[in-house]
């Protein structure tokens, strides 16, 4: 196989996205929607297949069933120019969510873990991936990730300080945790360079309110070089341990669809870190990737290529 910038590591689904969803049938009624769609979603997924199409060479390594969407999440991975490093388990179904989308884009999921509930770090070669050149490891999904979390997060805190060890940068992504028990990602963050929190589940974690003082009681925590906090239709706030910090707003586009607009974020801003840009160019890469994702139906239709990400980031404010 040819060489790796980043490995892009959790939890991979088959979203099925329905939209526009009003919500206005009975039990036992049908409503009618403008369309079904089959994409793939997934935090590692997303981020891994649009740093490909940003020119970033990226694998993504997760666990899938042997069905018929484990089958579609293989192809699409080929598809979107990523390396598939993507294990059929025989135990497990392939996870998958019911993506409800309503007229303003928002999204309602309703998800089944499946087979990331076997992803373990023993599915993560680091020795081998690090010697074919691979610099970052982004972990995504965490507290959808049982395998990467019980007890307490340790496993992944593991993964992440081995990862640290043979000389790869890290980054770290969450999703909800419906169960409330936040603090268990706190033994993840001393481990983590980069952490791409949204600003809700970021006031969870730390108990603060303000970006300032949230991203402040993250490096507290441990986080050891960016905090970025995601923050939907109002942009993002960057920081560094360094002391930068800046706060962006969102490019204006007519959204369709949230869907994988937050894993987009990411990929812009790790697509800008690997190619040498400075933190407030990052961001911008960051919030246009999250402009170009919400403009079509599904995490992947609306992502391009590096050029229009780069032509989409001169629109991003600087607030």
């Amino acid at each position: 196989m040819n060489g790796l910038e980043v490995v892009s590591v959790g939890i991979v689904v088959a979203d099925v996205v329905a939209r526009p969803v009003r919500g206005t049938a009975e039990k036992g009624q049908l409503e009618l929607v403008e369309e079904i769609l089959l994409c793939s979603g997934g935090s590692a997924a997303s981020t891994g297949y649009a740093l490909a199409r940003f020119g970033i060479s990226s694998a993504v390594i997760g666990r899938v069933g042997q069905d018929g969407f484990g089958d579609f999440l293989v192809r699409e991975a080929a598809r979107h120019g990523a390396q598939s490093l993507l294990i059929r388990d025989p135990q497990a179904a392939t996870s998958a969510t019911q993506v409800l989308v309503d007229p303003q884009g928002e999204r309602t999921f309703i998800h089944a873990i499946g087979a990331n509930a076997r992803l373990t770090p023993a599915d993560v070669p680091l020795s081998e991936l690090r010697a074919r050149g691979a610099k970052l490891l982004h972990l995504a999904g965490f507290f959808a990730l049982p395998g990467m979390d019980n007890p307490e997060g340790v496993p992944a805190a593991k993964l992440l300080a081995q990862a640290s060890e043979l000389g790869f940068f890290t980054a770290l992504d969450n999703v909800w945790d419906a169960s409330g028990r936040w603090e268990r990602i706190r033994s993840v963050l001393p481990h983590s360079d980069f952490f791409f929190p949204s600003i809700h589940d970021a006031r969870r974690i730390t108990g603060k309110w303000e970006p300032e003082a949230v991203a402040k009681e993250l490096f507290a925590l441990g986080v050891r070089q960016v905090v970025a906090l995601k923050m939907g239709p109002e942009g993002s706030f960057l920081s560094s341990r360094a002391g930068e910090s800046y706060r962006l707003g969102a490019v204006q586009v007519p959204v369709m669809d949230g869907t994988g607009a937050g894993d987009a974020f990411i990929a812009g801003f790790l697509a800008g870190w690997l190619r040498g840009k400075g933190l407030l160019e990052c961001g911008q890469l960051g919030n246009a990737a999250g402009a170009m994702c919400v403009r079509a139906v599904g995490a992947m239709p609306g992502i391009t290529d590096w050029a229009e990400l780069e032509a989409t980031a001169q629109q991003v404010p600087v607030l």
